[in-house]
């Protein structure tokens, strides 16, 4: 009995042995196959060309005020960035050079007519006196007491000393009128001391300081009319041959936002620029986009705008033996998905984009993150950018036909 008893606990104990050893077997996963990718699926859309190039913010119209006067700048009114209204005071130049003799010729004024008028008043006395001389020839005549010859004589008299009395009067009025002269000429000179606005605007620069000088070598303020600004470019021949006045182009501009506009291409050149044979573009802003005037922009032209073009990243688009453009398009087979290597023509290149002239069609699905690694017919598992990452750890070797 005891020995039966010891059999089956034996018994007993194996068995519990065999059922732990079944629980510790641990169950491997097999590792997905194939190198992961993205792909987008091809779709034909609207696509042009795009030419990205470096501009400045300037004003429409900048108005540059000289000073007429040169002298020191005695006050300044405005400085750079201020709004101005047309007659606003800019700055005044002091005109002591110019009006010093203007006391002098004041007294030359006043002596003249002092003197001229003393003249005046004696060619007058005259006139009566000769006018009596007349009166009495005349009584005299007609009383029988004096010949007609004295009457005229008399007469005579009287128009000289009437004469007289013009000729004071013109050479006043000649000496004092040039005097009165060179006085306004002085005056008119000092009124150019006051330097005033032109038009209303913005203050793009100010070449003056208080107490400089200020003279007409340069201009002593610069003024963007109305504050009107545009952004201004320079394109070459081939990009200027397929631009036209009205065409929308691109605007970034970094100061004020990270944002792109859209601006209108507002004037087009009829030459190229002498100095730099390149072609000057300006392109209007929106009316509620001031940027400060000289910041740079990032200005982006479309040309050769297509409705219906098939198009991939550009990134897609790889480099083989003598310059083979290719990417790689995913089918879909029994035995899995796998990488079919495609030979592309491109056309037209975007910022982003390049258009396929021939090679795919609408609903072909592209490899865009993982090309790289991928050879002709190489198995491949897509994921998406939430998924596992495309990643040269778990791709399979690139083809080595100097691919790139």
């Amino acid at each position: 009995m005891e020995s039966k008893r010891f059999i089956a606990a034996a018994l007993a104990g194996t068995m519990l042995f065999c059922a732990g050893c079944g629980g510790q077997e641990e169950t491997v996963e097999e590792a997905p196959s194939g190198t992961a990718v993205e792909v987008m699926e091809v779709t034909a859309g609207p696509m042009s060309a795009e030419y990205s190039l470096t501009g400045q913010v300037a004003a429409v119209n900048a108005v540059q005020v000289f000073p007429l006067l040169a002298g020191q700048v005695l006050t300044l009114s405005v400085e750079e960035g201020d709004t101005v209204s047309r007659g606003q005071t800019l700055f005044t130049v002091d005109t002591s050079t110019v009006t010093s003799t203007l006391g002098a010729l004041q007294q030359s004024y006043d002596a003249t007519k002092a003197a001229t008028d003393r003249a005046i008043e004696s060619a007058r006395i005259g006139v009566e006196q000769a006018q009596q001389a007349v009166d009495n020839a005349q009584a005299l005549f007609e009383a029988g007491a004096a010949a007609e010859q004295d009457v005229t004589k008399a007469q005579q008299a009287l128009a000289q000393a009437q004469a007289g009395v013009a000729q004071a009067e013109a050479q006043q009025t000649a000496s004092l009128a040039q005097i009165t002269a060179s006085m306004q000429q002085i005056t008119t000179q000092a009124e150019l001391g006051t330097v005033t606005a032109p038009c209303a605007g913005t203050v793009t620069a100010v070449n003056l300081v208080r107490g400089g000088m200020a003279s007409s070598a340069q201009p002593a303020v610069v003024i963007a009319e109305n504050g009107a600004v545009e952004v201004t470019t320079s394109v070459a021949e081939d990009v200027y041959m397929n631009l036209k006045e009205g065409d929308e182009a691109g605007v970034l501009i970094s100061v004020l936002s990270d944002e792109m506009i859209t601006g209108t291409i507002s004037s087009l050149p009829a030459a190229a620029n002498v100095q730099t044979s390149l072609y000057d573009v300006s392109i209007a802003l929106p009316s509620d986009v001031k940027p400060p005037i000289g910041a740079f922009a990032t200005v982006t032209f479309y040309t050769d705008r297509r409705d219906a073009t098939i198009s991939v990243p550009s990134e897609a688009i790889l480099t083989g033996a003598n310059d083979e453009q290719y990417v790689f398009v995913v089918d879909d087979y029994a035995e899995g998905e796998t990488a079919v290597r495609v030979t592309v023509e491109t056309g037209l290149v975007s910022h982003t984009d390049t258009e396929i002239v021939s090679g795919l069609v609408e609903g072909d699905r592209v490899v865009i993150k993982g090309q790289s690694y991928l050879s002709d017919g190489a198995a491949v598992r897509v994921v998406t950018g939430e998924d596992d990452t495309p990643s040269p750890d778990t791709a399979a070797p690139a083809a080595a036909d100097g691919e790139g």
